[in-house]
Formats: structure tokens, sequence, C-alpha cells
């Protein structure tokens, strides 16, 4: 399916807000400490500071990919609405929103349940993306607005 223009600016900042919050939470996130004992008896700290951030990584990366599916489903409810007329456009729309967030609800859910694998902090900082990446672009689009508009005076 080919994206539209706007479609390619959120991938791109889903993106990008994605690997830098992975390179980030590689560097940020705590070690974890488990105490134990060895054969002899003796006291010994076990630190898993690398499986820990591996797993925020994987983490972001989950909510990542399923923030990039939204996008797709997106833009394919976003082309049928636009075919329809404004009241089933409305209803299609809203009705389309719940498997998005159900979506969501997945990701956040595996996350959960394959604890040891995927970091649920960093399926909570990846399922944002999407939205931080919305708001950026929307920012961006209003500077780039009134730079035209003040061009023009």
């Amino acid at each position: 399916m080919n994206l539209s223009t706007e479609g390619k600016i959120l991938l791109k900042g889903v993106l990008i807000i994605s690997a830098a919050s992975a390179l980030v939470g590689l560097f940020l996130v705590p070690a974890q400490t488990i105490r134990t004992t060895n054969v002899f008896g003796w006291e010994m700290a076990l630190q898993l500071q690398v499986h820990n951030r591996i797993s925020f990584a994987l983490g972001v990366a989950l909510a990542a990919l399923v923030s990039i599916i939204k996008i797709f489903m997106l833009e394919r409810t976003a082309n049928k609405a636009m075919e329809m007329d404004a009241s089933k456009a409305s209803i299609y729309m809203g009705a389309s929103y719940l498997p998005r967030m159900v979506l969501t609800g997945v990701a956040l859910v595996a996350s959960v349940i394959f604890l040891g694998i995927f970091g649920i902090f960093g399926a909570l900082v990846g399922t944002m993306s999407l939205t931080v990446s919305v708001y950026i672009s929307k920012m961006l689009e209003s500077r780039k607005s009134n730079k035209k508009t003040k061009g023009k005076e």
C-alpha cells in the first residue's frame, strides 16, 4: 500500500522517535541486581543490566511495530472514508478507532505476559511514539504555514 505524504511523515517520525528512545534506554535503564550465593556459600551480586536494557529496547521495538501497523490501518481507513458521505464517514472513522486501540492493548499485554523478553516501560514509550510524531508533525506544519503567511505580508 502506498502511503500519503502525511503517512510517510508519521512513519519517519515513529521510526526516529523509537530508535532514539531505544538508544537512550540502552544507556539510562537502571541495572537490576540479584543477590545470590554460590557453591561455596559466598554472597554474590549478579548484574542483569544488559538483559534489562535489551528488554527495554525490545519493548520499544514491539510497540513501534504496532504503531507502524496503526499508521497503515489509519491510512486505509482515511482512504475509504474519503469515498463516503460525511455522516457515514464519521461513523466509519469512529468504528475503526477500536481495532487500533485493541492492537495497542495487545502489544501492552504481550509485553506484560512476555516480561522476560519485552520491557513494559519500553512498550509504553513505544506506544507514545505515534502520538509524539503526530504532535511534532503538526507543530512543524504550523510553523511552515506561519512562515508562508509572514512572507506574503
